[in-house]
């Protein structure tokens, strides 16, 4: 395992300990994560950089999921055809109002 000397603003620290605090972990276990998660989007599909972008922002929770059937499945994905745009637009709308 390699170390890394890393300098970070005081606010960054101070939010580096208070998310280590609430989840319970060690600052070097929060701060190894988010670095994970920031190299893993460097690569890959967009799926994997939005999952990794959720990962280092802490919103990605694990999910115990049983089996879909495919009927099921193919339900789901007609419920949800078509608003992969809609979504964009709204994500660009808040991004401009910040």
């Amino acid at each position: 395992m390699k170390q890394l000397l890393l300098r970070v603003p005081e606010d960054v620290h101070r939010r580096l300990v208070a998310r280590a605090r609430r989840e319970g972990r060690s600052i070097n276990a929060v701060a190894t994560e988010i670095l994970d998660a920031v190299a893993d989007s460097d690569e890959g599909d967009r799926r994997s950089r939005l999952r990794a972008t959720a990962a280092a922002a802490g919103l990605l929770q694990p999910l115990e999921a049983g089996p879909v059937s495919a009927a099921r499945r193919a339900a789901v994905i007609d419920s949800t055809r078509g608003l992969g745009p809609q979504l964009d637009r709204l994500l660009i709308e808040d991004r401009e109002r910040a």
